[in-house]
């Protein structure tokens, strides 16, 4: 029985997820594991359904397992996210391969890229390239390209630089699980439509205008028709206050700070009367939106540059099938970490771990908070796993 993982956010589950697992299963996959955000999703925004309701997603549409990926991780940049989803995959002792999406479907040149950027042959470099001032994402491409351009052009695609932390993730590790990219069939971010699909940002658009997006979603998402959304204006004035709260040396504890960007980002709190003003008044050359939006996220939340250092302490259950049980029975017996069906499991594991796990507590009471019909704190703790017979 062959198992494979895919990292996701399902944000929202759409009929290009559908597609990835049942191409999964047509290349001999039997068992199809999920790792997946949860409440609060790597652009450093609220997902657009809550955790459990893409969870149930992710199942209806194909998913054997799914489990999550911490905020720590969750609200990352690439290395640290694809570090902590991998970490989990591999953990779990039952997945034989990776899978992903990415444009650049050639695996082997994927590989080169991953054995370049994962040692330290370019760090002088990068950090050469870092010193006018440029974003990291810029400094590391220009040093790839003194090298190959062909490798370079490679990584200026979101994907693919995805699936180069993932297979360098992987290399780190030493583990023995197998990447395995295909070509992805729309453009990540964008409107293009294609017969019924579209990208998750586009979906996200329609679903916060109100427009008709159900041709680009599987039927299932007509059970979601009820389910209570992030109040933008709420979730705003929550971060405003909590930003215009705090002081420098907090920001500066805060994961991906460096070079006194704090204080432009407690300006930038001080002085802007709306979130996109403030995420475009702290913004520069070098620190991206999403950087930016992230950052300002894990202040909201409270999650330091040593949280985010954090191995995965974990692997939690969020959902499974029949078949899921049982690669949940053998992942009891092979995985590295302690796996975490009940909430009750988390005080018996490490202080990491229950650190990880309160974060993740605060993130959900931030979201239900902020929900247009708000949700009784202390969630979290009482989520169980969706199980489909």
């Amino acid at each position: 029985m062959r198992t494979c993982g895919i990292v996701a956010e399902f944000n929202p589950f759409h009929n290009g997820h559908e597609y990835i697992i049942n191409k999964a299963r047509e290349s001999g996959f039997d068992n199809v594991v999920v790792v997946m955000s949860g409440n609060f999703v790597q652009r450093g925004e609220p997902a657009v359904f809550e955790t459990q309701l893409r969870a149930d997603a992710a199942l209806r549409g194909g998913a054997d397992l799914v489990l999550q990926l911490p905020v720590i991780h969750a609200l990352s940049g690439a290395q640290t996210f694809a570090r902590g989803a991998v970490g989990i995959l591999n953990a779990t002792g039952v997945v034989d391969s990776l899978f992903f999406g990415s444009e650049c479907a050639d695996i082997e040149m994927l590989e080169k890229a991953a054995d370049l950027l994962c040692g330290n042959a370019l760090d002088k470099a990068i950090k050469s390239e870092l010193s006018g001032g440029i974003t990291y994402a810029a400094a590391r491409e220009n040093a790839l390209r003194a090298v190959s351009s062909e490798l370079a052009d490679i990584i200026k695609e979101p994907n693919n630089i995805l699936a180069i932390e993932y297979i360098s993730a992987l290399k780190i590790l030493g583990s023995g699980i197998s990447p395995i990219a295909f070509e992805r069939t729309v453009p990540h971010d964008s409107e293009e439509k294609s017969d019924f699909f579209t990208s998750a940002s586009h979906i996200r658009k329609m679903i916060y205008s109100g427009d008709n997006y159900y041709d680009f979603v599987p039927s299932f998402h007509n059970d979601f028709t009820d389910i209570s959304a992030v109040s933008f204006n709420k979730f705003e004035t929550a971060v405003l206050c909590k930003l215009r709260n705090m002081k420098a040396e907090e920001i500066a504890a805060l994961p991906d700070i460096s070079e006194g960007i704090e204080n432009r980002i407690l300006k930038a709190a001080q002085t802007s009367s709306s979130l996109e003003e403030m995420y475009f008044t702290a913004k520069t050359k070098r620190y991206t939106l999403a950087r930016i939006r992230r950052i300002i996220l894990c202040a909201l939340i409270g999650i330091t540059r040593e949280d985010a250092a954090l191995e995965s302490p974990y692997i939690r259950v969020l959902g499974l099938n029949g078949k899921g049980a049982k690669i949940l029975a053998r992942m009891k017996e092979a995985a590295a970490l302690p796996v975490i069906s009940k909430t009750a499991d988390i005080a018996s594991c490490s202080e990491q771990a229950q650190r990880a796990f309160s974060l993740e507590c605060t993130a959900t009471d931030i979201y239900t908070a902020c929900l247009e019909t708000p949700l009784p704190a202390g969630l979290e703790k009482d989520r169980h796993p969706i199980i489909y017979k």
